[in-house]
């Protein structure tokens, strides 16, 4: 009897071992969109958790509340180690579609993060300013450009991808475009036939920019042969386009970020606190070797953007801090360059090397002085 029990015990085993040959171990949770064999990468199958995070909230502050306030320019220098988090990783892209190639790690630089988020539309951004004087020529210097006042033209009936006018000026911020030195004809594929696009009786023979084959402008262009001009050697004149090509900026030609921030005392609260208006990345130009702003944003609209993306934390890599968390928590480092004041100049025309830091350093003591003296006794 003892016999046929644990011949029966044997067969039991084999069998389970058998059947559960082919599905592996039981407790591997397979997650969605990962191979069928159940492969995780990590210790724990990780949710969505940013879609559950919200942006850190900020006081509301009335304007009687609002005592006292300084406003002050500043930029954060990516060549300094504690702002590398904002810097790194280097996402390869192709340069003329702004397509990723690699990342690493599941983390994207805070470049990558702005201008994904502008070419879908979920943040404006602003252009550098206006140029100044335009009715006298002056084309050099632009002004206004941290205040925000010179948008992407926007049309909120169409998605941001197939607004046209809204990726050409977004692609000027993010990017150079400029045309193809070869033009091509124009055709409109109906039906899988290729019908040649000519230009309309009056209309000037010359070639179109930007435009796609599958663009067609009743108003100059047709594809009846009757109605088309006529070329120097007298048949009708076909449409040639020259196509734009976008050359994007890679994130790792940005070399600082400049901030617009709102230093003042709340009086409700009696505290000193801060407010983030503006933000703009900075690359240096290869024709003039020069700093130039790409383009500004609305920093309390980008917040709903930041808090999706994690920023890289070296005392963890969990991934719980967000890039909206490293900002208002400041773990960063940032040079004032310039402050409100009577002369409305930079620290850079007053002061030089060594003294300009040195001033910017005593632009933040100010700041840190006056909440000191108003608990000193």
């Amino acid at each position: 009897m003892k016999t046929l029990f644990n011949l029966l015990v044997v067969c039991l085993v084999g069998f389970t071992t058998f059947s559960q040959g082919g599905i592996g171990p039981s407790n591997v949770i397979i997650p969605n969109g990962q191979p069928a064999s159940g492969v995780i990468d990590g210790v724990y199958e990780k949710r969505d958790v940013l879609a559950k995070k919200r942006a850190i909230p900020v006081e509301h502050v009335r304007e009687s509340d609002y005592i006292w306030g300084k406003r002050t320019w500043s930029y954060i220098d990516l060549r300094e180690k504690i702002n590398h988090p904002l810097y790194y990783p280097h996402e390869t892209m192709k340069p003329t579609s702004g397509e990723i190639l690699q990342t690493a790690q599941g983390r994207y630089s805070l470049f990558f993060v702005l201008r994904n988020a502008m070419l879908n539309g979920q943040i404006m951004g602003y252009a550098d300013g206006l140029e100044k004087n335009l009715s006298k020529g002056n084309f050099d210097e632009r002004i206004g450009g941290d205040a925000c006042i010179d948008p992407a033209k926007r049309d909120y009936a169409l998605s941001a991808e197939n607004d046209a006018k809204y990726q050409t000026d977004i692609n000027n911020m993010i990017g150079t475009v400029k045309a193809d030195d070869q033009a091509s004809p124009k055709t409109l594929v109906v039906g899988g036939n290729a019908i040649p696009v000519y230009y309309k009786i009056g209309k000037p023979i010359v070639d179109k920019v930007g435009m796609t084959a599958d663009v067609f402008d009743p108003s100059s262009e047709t594809t009846d042969a009757t109605e088309a001009e006529k070329d120097p050697a007298g048949f009708p004149a076909q449409v040639s386009y020259k196509l734009e090509i976008p050359n994007f900026y890679q994130p790792n030609q940005i070399v600082k970020y400049l901030l617009k921030e709102d230093w003042f005392f709340d009086k409700e609260r009696s505290v000193l606190d801060v407010r983030t208006i503006g933000m703009a990345p900075v690359i240096i130009d290869s024709a003039s070797s020069k700093e130039k702003i790409l383009f500004w944003v609305y920093f309390p609209q980008v917040r709903d953007v930041l808090k999706n993306y994690y920023a890289y934390d070296a005392k963890s890599t969990v991934g719980g801090n967000t890039f909206d968390h490293l900002f208002m928590t400041r773990r960063f480092n940032a040079v004032v360059y310039k402050e409100s004041s009577l002369y409305d100049r930079k620290v850079e025309d007053y002061r030089f090397g060594t003294d300009a830091l040195y001033e910017s350093d005593k632009v933040k003591n100010t700041i840190r002085t006056f909440e000191h003296d108003v608990w000193n006794f």
